[in-house]
Protein backbone atom coordinates (compact mmCIF):
# COMPACT_ATOMS: atom_id res chain seq x y z
CA UNK A 1 0.00 0.00 0.00
CA UNK A 2 2.39 2.52 1.00
CA UNK A 3 4.84 1.55 -2.29
CA UNK A 4 1.24 2.60 -4.64
CA UNK A 5 1.29 5.79 -2.17
CA UNK A 6 5.17 6.77 -2.87
CA UNK A 7 4.23 5.53 -6.40
CA UNK A 8 1.48 8.40 -7.08
CA UNK A 9 2.97 11.16 -4.42
CA UNK A 10 6.12 10.79 -6.95
CA UNK A 11 4.03 10.93 -10.23
CA UNK A 12 2.50 14.02 -8.74
CA UNK A 13 5.23 15.75 -7.72
CA UNK A 14 6.50 14.97 -11.18
CA UNK A 15 3.33 16.02 -12.88
CA UNK A 16 3.26 19.21 -10.93
CA UNK A 17 7.61 19.45 -11.98
CA UNK A 18 6.66 18.96 -15.80
CA UNK A 19 4.13 21.32 -15.88
CA UNK A 20 5.73 24.05 -13.91
CA UNK A 21 8.53 23.95 -16.28
CA UNK A 22 6.45 23.79 -19.40
CA UNK A 23 4.74 26.82 -18.12
CA UNK A 24 7.58 28.41 -17.80
CA UNK A 25 8.98 27.73 -21.34
CA UNK A 26 6.00 28.74 -22.97
CA UNK A 27 6.09 32.01 -21.00
CA UNK A 28 9.88 31.92 -21.91
CA UNK A 29 8.57 31.79 -25.40
CA UNK A 30 6.13 34.22 -25.36
CA UNK A 31 8.57 36.70 -23.73
CA UNK A 32 11.06 36.12 -26.84
CA UNK A 33 8.25 37.11 -28.98
CA UNK A 34 7.48 40.16 -26.67
CA UNK A 35 11.11 41.06 -26.95
CA UNK A 36 10.80 41.40 -30.64
CA UNK A 37 8.22 43.79 -30.77
CA UNK A 38 9.39 45.93 -28.07
CA UNK A 39 12.50 45.91 -26.77
CA UNK A 40 14.27 49.25 -28.22
CA UNK A 41 17.40 47.85 -29.97
CA UNK A 42 18.05 44.87 -32.13
CA UNK A 43 21.47 44.25 -30.61
CA UNK A 44 19.30 43.85 -26.96
CA UNK A 45 16.74 42.05 -28.99
CA UNK A 46 19.00 39.19 -30.05
CA UNK A 47 20.36 39.09 -26.38
CA UNK A 48 17.05 38.70 -24.65
CA UNK A 49 16.02 36.27 -27.22
CA UNK A 50 18.82 33.98 -27.16
CA UNK A 51 18.80 33.70 -22.88
CA UNK A 52 14.99 33.49 -22.77
CA UNK A 53 15.03 30.27 -24.99
CA UNK A 54 18.52 28.86 -23.77
CA UNK A 55 18.12 29.99 -20.04
CA UNK A 56 14.23 31.09 -19.46
CA UNK A 57 14.64 30.21 -15.64
CA UNK A 58 17.29 33.03 -15.40
CA UNK A 59 16.34 35.43 -18.04
CA UNK A 60 12.54 35.49 -17.61
CA UNK A 61 12.42 37.06 -14.28
CA UNK A 62 15.27 39.81 -15.57
CA UNK A 63 13.61 40.12 -18.76
CA UNK A 64 10.21 41.57 -16.85
CA UNK A 65 12.62 43.81 -14.51
CA UNK A 66 15.32 45.07 -16.59
CA UNK A 67 14.62 44.63 -20.77
CA UNK A 68 10.97 47.48 -19.76
CA UNK A 69 11.91 50.51 -21.53
CA UNK A 70 8.52 52.70 -21.09
CA UNK A 71 7.86 53.90 -17.71
CA UNK A 72 3.70 53.45 -17.52
CA UNK A 73 1.48 55.31 -15.87
CA UNK A 74 3.23 58.50 -15.24
CA UNK A 75 1.53 60.38 -18.59
CA UNK A 76 -1.73 58.92 -17.26
CA UNK A 77 -1.59 60.00 -13.81
CA UNK A 78 -1.01 63.81 -14.91
CA UNK A 79 -4.05 63.51 -17.28
CA UNK A 80 -6.44 61.79 -14.66
CA UNK A 81 -5.42 64.74 -11.91
CA UNK A 82 -6.05 67.18 -15.10
CA UNK A 83 -9.28 66.81 -14.78
CA UNK A 84 -9.28 67.49 -11.36
CA UNK A 85 -6.91 70.32 -11.63
CA UNK A 86 -7.32 71.61 -15.18
CA UNK A 87 -6.04 75.38 -14.34
CA UNK A 88 -2.66 74.11 -13.37
CA UNK A 89 -2.18 71.52 -15.80
CA UNK A 90 -2.93 73.48 -18.66
CA UNK A 91 -0.28 75.91 -16.94
CA UNK A 92 2.45 73.02 -16.66
CA UNK A 93 1.58 72.23 -20.48
CA UNK A 94 1.61 76.27 -21.41
CA UNK A 95 5.61 75.91 -19.06
CA UNK A 96 6.64 73.24 -20.98
CA UNK A 97 5.06 72.57 -24.22
CA UNK A 98 5.54 73.94 -27.91
CA UNK A 99 3.24 72.44 -30.73
CA UNK A 100 4.45 68.90 -31.39
CA UNK A 101 6.07 68.41 -34.91
CA UNK A 102 6.19 71.79 -35.97
CA UNK A 103 8.98 74.34 -36.65
CA UNK A 104 9.16 76.87 -34.00
CA UNK A 105 12.71 78.49 -34.27
CA UNK A 106 14.21 79.99 -36.71
CA UNK A 107 17.40 77.19 -35.83
CA UNK A 108 19.60 80.18 -35.84
CA UNK A 109 21.11 79.05 -32.58
CA UNK A 110 21.77 75.63 -31.11
CA UNK A 111 20.05 76.56 -28.34
CA UNK A 112 16.63 76.78 -31.05
CA UNK A 113 17.55 73.13 -32.31
CA UNK A 114 17.66 71.66 -29.04
CA UNK A 115 14.18 73.28 -27.92
CA UNK A 116 12.62 72.29 -31.73
CA UNK A 117 13.17 68.82 -31.31
CA UNK A 118 12.22 68.49 -27.76
CA UNK A 119 8.67 70.71 -28.30
CA UNK A 120 10.12 72.81 -25.38
CA UNK A 121 9.62 76.58 -25.21
CA UNK A 122 12.56 79.14 -24.77
CA UNK A 123 12.81 81.15 -21.57
CA UNK A 124 13.60 84.98 -22.30
CA UNK A 125 14.58 87.36 -18.89
CA UNK A 126 17.00 84.92 -16.82
CA UNK A 127 19.70 85.57 -14.90
CA UNK A 128 22.52 82.44 -14.03
CA UNK A 129 25.17 81.77 -11.32
CA UNK A 130 27.54 79.22 -11.82
CA UNK A 131 27.82 76.74 -8.63
CA UNK A 132 31.48 75.10 -8.37
CA UNK A 133 31.50 71.77 -6.26
CA UNK A 134 29.59 71.22 -2.88
CA UNK A 135 30.69 73.62 -0.72
CA UNK A 136 29.10 76.42 -2.71
CA UNK A 137 26.59 74.35 -3.65
CA UNK A 138 24.87 73.80 -0.51
CA UNK A 139 25.58 77.34 1.12
CA UNK A 140 23.59 78.70 -2.04
CA UNK A 141 20.50 75.77 -1.37
CA UNK A 142 20.79 76.67 2.50
CA UNK A 143 20.52 80.36 1.82
CA UNK A 144 17.71 79.83 -0.38
CA UNK A 145 15.94 78.19 1.56
CA UNK A 146 15.86 79.85 4.08
CA UNK A 147 14.88 83.49 2.21
CA UNK A 148 12.28 81.60 0.70
CA UNK A 149 8.55 83.64 1.44
CA UNK A 150 5.38 81.19 -0.06
CA UNK A 151 6.78 77.92 -0.69
CA UNK A 152 10.06 75.73 -1.19
CA UNK A 153 9.99 72.27 -3.45
CA UNK A 154 12.74 70.13 -3.21
CA UNK A 155 13.58 66.79 -4.98
CA UNK A 156 16.84 64.75 -5.15
CA UNK A 157 18.17 61.30 -6.57
CA UNK A 158 19.93 60.17 -2.71
CA UNK A 159 19.44 62.17 0.44
CA UNK A 160 22.00 61.04 3.53
CA UNK A 161 20.90 60.94 7.35
CA UNK A 162 24.33 62.63 8.00
CA UNK A 163 26.49 66.31 8.67
CA UNK A 164 25.37 67.48 5.21
CA UNK A 165 21.70 65.61 5.55
CA UNK A 166 20.96 66.83 8.38
CA UNK A 167 22.06 70.48 7.35
CA UNK A 168 19.75 70.55 4.57
CA UNK A 169 16.79 69.19 6.74
CA UNK A 170 17.20 72.15 9.07
CA UNK A 171 16.64 74.28 6.40
CA UNK A 172 13.69 72.80 5.58
CA UNK A 173 12.31 72.22 8.82
CA UNK A 174 12.88 76.09 9.66
CA UNK A 175 10.74 77.26 6.73
CA UNK A 176 8.26 74.46 7.30
CA UNK A 177 7.83 75.92 10.84
CA UNK A 178 7.57 79.36 9.91
CA UNK A 179 4.32 78.86 7.77
CA UNK A 180 6.24 78.22 4.54
CA UNK A 181 4.64 74.92 2.45
CA UNK A 182 7.79 72.82 1.86
CA UNK A 183 7.28 69.73 -0.32
CA UNK A 184 10.07 67.15 -1.05
CA UNK A 185 10.50 64.00 -3.62
CA UNK A 186 13.13 61.50 -3.10
CA UNK A 187 13.86 58.68 -5.22
CA UNK A 188 12.64 55.31 -3.29
CA UNK A 189 15.88 53.47 -4.78
CA UNK A 190 18.59 56.69 -4.71
CA UNK A 191 17.35 56.27 -0.66
CA UNK A 192 17.18 52.80 -0.32
CA UNK A 193 19.60 53.51 3.18
CA UNK A 194 17.77 56.63 3.91
CA UNK A 195 16.72 56.25 7.99
CA UNK A 196 12.74 56.49 9.01
CA UNK A 197 13.79 58.57 11.56
CA UNK A 198 14.95 61.58 9.21
CA UNK A 199 11.79 61.18 6.98
CA UNK A 200 9.78 61.42 10.44
CA UNK A 201 11.38 64.92 12.02
CA UNK A 202 10.73 66.19 8.34
CA UNK A 203 7.12 65.32 8.32
CA UNK A 204 6.55 65.72 11.74
CA UNK A 205 8.02 69.64 11.36
CA UNK A 206 4.88 69.84 8.80
CA UNK A 207 7.47 69.02 5.24
CA UNK A 208 5.53 67.04 2.80
CA UNK A 209 7.57 64.21 1.94
CA UNK A 210 6.94 61.81 -0.78
CA UNK A 211 8.43 59.27 -2.40
CA UNK A 212 8.81 58.94 -6.09
CA UNK A 213 7.27 55.24 -6.30
CA UNK A 214 7.86 53.89 -9.71
CA UNK A 215 5.58 51.13 -8.74
CA UNK A 216 2.55 51.99 -7.90
CA UNK A 217 -0.50 49.90 -8.95
CA UNK A 218 -0.51 46.34 -10.02
CA UNK A 219 0.37 47.07 -13.41
CA UNK A 220 3.86 48.80 -12.05
CA UNK A 221 4.78 46.47 -9.91
CA UNK A 222 8.17 45.56 -11.86
CA UNK A 223 9.06 49.24 -12.45
CA UNK A 224 12.10 48.61 -9.96
CA UNK A 225 14.65 49.53 -13.03
CA UNK A 226 13.33 53.11 -13.95
CA UNK A 227 14.71 55.83 -11.39
CA UNK A 228 13.66 59.81 -10.85
CA UNK A 229 17.78 61.23 -11.37
CA UNK A 230 16.66 64.56 -11.51
CA UNK A 231 18.06 67.55 -8.45
CA UNK A 232 16.36 70.70 -8.41
CA UNK A 233 14.90 73.19 -6.16
CA UNK A 234 12.20 75.75 -6.28
CA UNK A 235 11.87 78.53 -4.39
CA UNK A 236 8.53 80.92 -4.39
CA UNK A 237 8.70 80.00 -8.39
CA UNK A 238 11.05 82.84 -9.15
CA UNK A 239 14.30 80.72 -8.28
CA UNK A 240 15.57 77.63 -8.74
CA UNK A 241 18.64 75.29 -8.76
CA UNK A 242 19.62 72.22 -11.07
CA UNK A 243 22.87 70.18 -11.41
CA UNK A 244 24.46 67.33 -10.19
CA UNK A 245 24.44 67.36 -6.70
CA UNK A 246 22.72 65.32 -4.10
CA UNK A 247 22.46 65.72 -0.31
CA UNK A 248 25.20 63.74 1.22
CA UNK A 249 29.06 64.07 3.01
CA UNK A 250 29.90 62.72 -0.28
CA UNK A 251 29.41 65.49 -1.97
CA UNK A 252 31.32 67.73 -0.31
CA UNK A 253 34.29 65.13 -0.10
CA UNK A 254 33.57 64.08 3.56
CA UNK A 255 33.03 60.73 2.49
CA UNK A 256 35.66 58.00 3.85
CA UNK A 257 35.97 56.67 0.51
CA UNK A 258 36.08 59.75 -1.59
CA UNK A 259 38.61 62.66 -0.06
CA UNK A 260 37.45 65.35 -3.21
CA UNK A 261 34.31 65.43 -5.80
CA UNK A 262 34.23 67.47 -8.50
CA UNK A 263 30.64 68.53 -9.40
CA UNK A 264 28.63 71.65 -11.00
CA UNK A 265 25.03 73.23 -10.61
CA UNK A 266 23.41 76.69 -11.56
CA UNK A 267 21.32 78.93 -9.81
CA UNK A 268 18.31 80.62 -11.76
CA UNK A 269 16.60 83.64 -11.39
CA UNK A 270 13.66 84.19 -13.79
CA UNK A 271 11.29 82.60 -15.85
CA UNK A 272 12.75 79.70 -16.65
CA UNK A 273 12.30 79.16 -12.61
CA UNK A 274 8.60 78.29 -13.48
CA UNK A 275 9.64 75.81 -15.61
CA UNK A 276 11.13 74.03 -13.29
CA UNK A 277 8.54 74.67 -10.84
CA UNK A 278 6.35 72.83 -14.00
CA UNK A 279 8.58 69.81 -13.76
CA UNK A 280 8.42 69.33 -10.36
CA UNK A 281 4.67 69.82 -10.82
CA UNK A 282 4.73 66.68 -13.04
CA UNK A 283 6.89 64.09 -10.54
CA UNK A 284 4.70 65.49 -7.32
CA UNK A 285 1.54 64.76 -9.13
CA UNK A 286 2.99 60.98 -9.69
CA UNK A 287 4.08 60.42 -6.54
CA UNK A 288 0.51 62.58 -4.52
CA UNK A 289 -2.12 62.23 -7.06
CA UNK A 290 -2.56 65.86 -5.90
CA UNK A 291 -2.55 69.38 -6.78
CA UNK A 292 0.55 72.09 -5.78
CA UNK A 293 -2.37 74.66 -4.08
CA UNK A 294 0.18 77.25 -3.35
CA UNK A 295 1.90 77.59 -6.53
CA UNK A 296 2.11 80.42 -8.64
CA UNK A 297 1.34 80.05 -11.95
CA UNK A 298 0.64 83.44 -13.21
CA UNK A 299 2.76 84.41 -16.08
CA UNK A 300 3.19 87.74 -15.46
CA UNK A 301 6.69 87.47 -12.80
CA UNK A 302 7.00 89.71 -9.47
CA UNK A 303 7.80 93.04 -11.43
CA UNK A 304 10.74 93.37 -8.20
CA UNK A 305 12.60 90.60 -9.37
CA UNK A 306 15.39 91.72 -10.74
CA UNK A 307 15.92 88.84 -13.27
CA UNK A 308 12.90 90.12 -15.49
CA UNK A 309 15.43 92.99 -17.02
CA UNK A 310 18.36 90.18 -17.95
CA UNK A 311 18.30 88.79 -21.63
CA UNK A 312 19.67 85.56 -20.86
CA UNK A 313 17.66 82.49 -22.95
CA UNK A 314 17.34 79.05 -20.92
CA UNK A 315 15.13 75.82 -21.75
CA UNK A 316 13.97 73.10 -20.00
CA UNK A 317 15.13 69.70 -20.74
CA UNK A 318 13.15 67.76 -18.93
CA UNK A 319 13.52 63.65 -20.24
CA UNK A 320 12.21 60.32 -18.96
CA UNK A 321 11.33 56.63 -19.22
CA UNK A 322 7.48 58.05 -19.94
CA UNK A 323 8.61 60.03 -23.09
CA UNK A 324 7.15 58.71 -26.33
CA UNK A 325 10.38 59.55 -28.53
CA UNK A 326 13.83 59.14 -26.85
CA UNK A 327 14.01 62.65 -25.91
CA UNK A 328 17.39 62.44 -23.93
CA UNK A 329 19.18 61.33 -26.84
CA UNK A 330 17.65 63.82 -29.26
CA UNK A 331 18.53 66.65 -26.74
CA UNK A 332 22.82 65.47 -27.45
CA UNK A 333 22.41 64.35 -30.99
CA UNK A 334 20.52 67.94 -31.62
CA UNK A 335 23.01 70.15 -30.01
CA UNK A 336 26.16 68.19 -31.07
CA UNK A 337 24.87 68.46 -34.74
CA UNK A 338 24.44 72.18 -33.68
CA UNK A 339 27.93 72.54 -33.10
CA UNK A 340 30.48 74.11 -35.71
CA UNK A 341 33.42 74.79 -33.31
CA UNK A 342 33.42 72.59 -29.92
CA UNK A 343 32.19 70.20 -28.44
CA UNK A 344 32.94 69.29 -24.69
CA UNK A 345 31.39 67.11 -22.95
CA UNK A 346 31.74 65.97 -19.08
CA UNK A 347 29.97 63.22 -17.96
CA UNK A 348 30.99 60.82 -14.89
CA UNK A 349 29.66 57.51 -16.78
CA UNK A 350 29.95 56.85 -20.49
CA UNK A 351 28.16 54.40 -22.13
CA UNK A 352 26.35 56.45 -25.02
CA UNK A 353 23.99 54.73 -27.08
CA UNK A 354 23.83 54.13 -31.10
CA UNK A 355 22.42 57.77 -32.01
CA UNK A 356 25.09 59.42 -29.78
CA UNK A 357 28.30 57.67 -31.22
CA UNK A 358 27.29 58.93 -33.93
CA UNK A 359 26.50 62.68 -33.57
CA UNK A 360 29.92 62.59 -31.71
CA UNK A 361 31.33 61.04 -35.20
CA UNK A 362 29.55 63.04 -37.49
CA UNK A 363 30.70 66.02 -35.54
CA UNK A 364 34.54 65.22 -35.29
CA UNK A 365 34.39 64.24 -39.05
CA UNK A 366 33.20 68.10 -39.17
CA UNK A 367 36.35 69.20 -37.70
CA UNK A 368 34.83 69.92 -34.84
CA UNK A 369 36.69 70.10 -31.21
CA UNK A 370 35.39 67.31 -29.18
CA UNK A 371 36.55 66.13 -26.05
CA UNK A 372 35.51 64.09 -23.78
CA UNK A 373 35.85 64.43 -19.85
CA UNK A 374 35.20 61.62 -17.61
CA UNK A 375 36.43 60.30 -13.84
CA UNK A 376 39.07 58.41 -13.29
CA UNK A 377 38.02 57.33 -9.16
CA UNK A 378 34.48 55.03 -10.10
CA UNK A 379 31.92 55.27 -7.82
CA UNK A 380 29.57 53.01 -9.76
CA UNK A 381 31.75 49.73 -10.83
CA UNK A 382 30.19 48.07 -13.87
CA UNK A 383 29.72 51.50 -15.65
CA UNK A 384 32.92 52.44 -14.54
CA UNK A 385 34.36 49.48 -16.42
CA UNK A 386 32.15 49.39 -19.68
CA UNK A 387 33.64 53.51 -20.21
CA UNK A 388 37.06 51.69 -21.43
CA UNK A 389 35.01 50.01 -23.98
CA UNK A 390 33.63 53.13 -25.60
CA UNK A 391 36.98 54.83 -25.02
CA UNK A 392 38.24 52.72 -27.58
CA UNK A 393 35.43 53.25 -29.68
CA UNK A 394 35.92 57.07 -29.06
CA UNK A 395 39.55 56.56 -30.15
CA UNK A 396 39.56 54.63 -33.01
CA UNK A 397 37.22 57.50 -34.76
CA UNK A 398 39.44 60.32 -33.11
CA UNK A 399 37.30 61.20 -30.15
CA UNK A 400 40.24 62.63 -27.09
CA UNK A 401 38.71 61.20 -23.78
CA UNK A 402 40.28 62.94 -20.88
CA UNK A 403 40.17 61.23 -17.18
CA UNK A 404 39.83 63.75 -14.44
CA UNK A 405 42.70 62.89 -11.86
CA UNK A 406 41.73 65.41 -8.84
CA UNK A 407 39.11 62.91 -7.54
CA UNK A 408 35.90 62.16 -8.86
CA UNK A 409 34.37 63.81 -11.46
CA UNK A 410 30.38 63.99 -11.17
CA UNK A 411 29.00 66.82 -13.30
CA UNK A 412 27.07 66.45 -16.07
CA UNK A 413 27.85 69.40 -18.72
CA UNK A 414 28.06 69.94 -21.97
CA UNK A 415 29.21 73.45 -23.78
CA UNK A 416 28.31 73.99 -27.68
CA UNK A 417 30.84 76.20 -29.54
CA UNK A 418 30.33 79.60 -27.36
CA UNK A 419 27.18 79.32 -28.03
CA UNK A 420 25.38 76.67 -25.25
CA UNK A 421 25.70 75.14 -22.25
CA UNK A 422 23.51 71.93 -21.22
CA UNK A 423 24.04 71.64 -17.16
CA UNK A 424 21.88 68.78 -15.05
CA UNK A 425 21.46 65.57 -14.45
CA UNK A 426 21.74 63.77 -17.77
CA UNK A 427 24.58 61.25 -17.59
CA UNK A 428 25.71 59.82 -21.32
CA UNK A 429 24.83 56.75 -20.51
CA UNK A 430 21.78 53.77 -21.45
CA UNK A 431 20.33 54.93 -18.31
CA UNK A 432 20.15 58.32 -18.25
CA UNK A 433 19.11 58.44 -21.94
CA UNK A 434 16.45 55.90 -21.61
CA UNK A 435 15.90 54.71 -17.84
CA UNK A 436 16.02 57.88 -15.68
CA UNK A 437 13.73 60.69 -15.43
CA UNK A 438 16.47 63.00 -15.88
CA UNK A 439 16.55 66.78 -16.32
CA UNK A 440 18.98 69.59 -17.89
CA UNK A 441 18.93 73.46 -18.47
CA UNK A 442 20.12 74.74 -22.02
CA UNK A 443 21.66 78.09 -21.42
CA UNK A 444 21.94 80.49 -23.90
CA UNK A 445 24.33 83.58 -22.46
CA UNK A 446 27.60 84.81 -23.40
CA UNK A 447 28.98 85.80 -19.60
CA UNK A 448 27.97 82.64 -18.06
CA UNK A 449 29.04 80.61 -21.08
CA UNK A 450 32.36 81.98 -20.45
CA UNK A 451 32.34 81.73 -17.33
CA UNK A 452 31.31 77.97 -18.26
CA UNK A 453 34.47 77.55 -20.91
CA UNK A 454 37.00 79.07 -18.29
CA UNK A 455 35.60 76.00 -15.63
CA UNK A 456 36.28 73.46 -18.47
CA UNK A 457 38.93 74.21 -19.17
CA UNK A 458 40.54 74.34 -15.87
CA UNK A 459 39.01 70.29 -15.63
CA UNK A 460 40.81 69.50 -18.66
CA UNK A 461 43.70 70.94 -17.42
CA UNK A 462 44.02 68.66 -14.35
CA UNK A 463 43.33 65.38 -16.25
CA UNK A 464 45.18 63.27 -18.46
CA UNK A 465 44.47 62.22 -22.07
CA UNK A 466 44.03 58.68 -21.42
CA UNK A 467 42.93 57.16 -25.13
CA UNK A 468 45.70 58.30 -27.46
CA UNK A 469 48.59 55.91 -27.52
CA UNK A 470 46.41 52.65 -28.85
CA UNK A 471 47.80 50.88 -26.00
CA UNK A 472 45.14 48.37 -23.83
CA UNK A 473 43.85 51.06 -21.14
CA UNK A 474 43.65 48.49 -18.84
CA UNK A 475 45.43 45.31 -17.57
CA UNK A 476 44.00 42.14 -18.98
CA UNK A 477 41.92 41.04 -16.17
CA UNK A 478 40.18 44.43 -15.72
CA UNK A 479 39.62 44.02 -19.80
CA UNK A 480 37.68 40.49 -18.91
CA UNK A 481 35.28 43.13 -16.37
CA UNK A 482 35.28 45.79 -19.31
CA UNK A 483 34.01 42.82 -21.40
CA UNK A 484 31.43 41.67 -19.33
CA UNK A 485 30.27 45.00 -17.86
CA UNK A 486 30.03 45.97 -22.11
CA UNK A 487 27.07 43.37 -22.55
CA UNK A 488 24.66 44.88 -19.38
CA UNK A 489 25.56 48.64 -20.90
CA UNK A 490 21.80 48.71 -21.56
CA UNK A 491 20.54 48.60 -17.99
CA UNK A 492 23.62 50.55 -16.83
Amino acid sequence: METVLDFFRNWSTLTTLSVVVLAIQVLAIWSAFHALRYVRTSQAVVAWVVALITLPFLALPLYWVFARHRFEGYREAIRDTGERHLMSVKAIRRELLTPTDTQSTKLDSPLEHVADVLDTPISHGNQFQLIVNGDAFFDEVDSQIRTAQRYIYAAFYIIRDDEVGNRFADALIERAEAGVAVRLLYDEVGCLRLSKHYLARLSRAGVDVRAFNTRQGFVNRFQINFRNHRKMLVIDGLRAIVGGLNVGNEYVGKASWISDWRDTAVLVRGRVARKVQAVFAGDYYWAARCDLPEADWSEDLDAGDSATCSTGLAAVCATGPADLRPRATMMFSAAIGAARQRVWIATPYLVPDDASMVALSMAIARGVDVRILIPSVADQWPVYLAGFYYERELAEVGIPVYRYKEGLMHQKCMLIDDALVLVGSTNLDNRSLYLNFELMLAIQDPEFINEFRTMLENDFAESTHTNGSGKPLRPWLSRVGTAIARLFSPVL
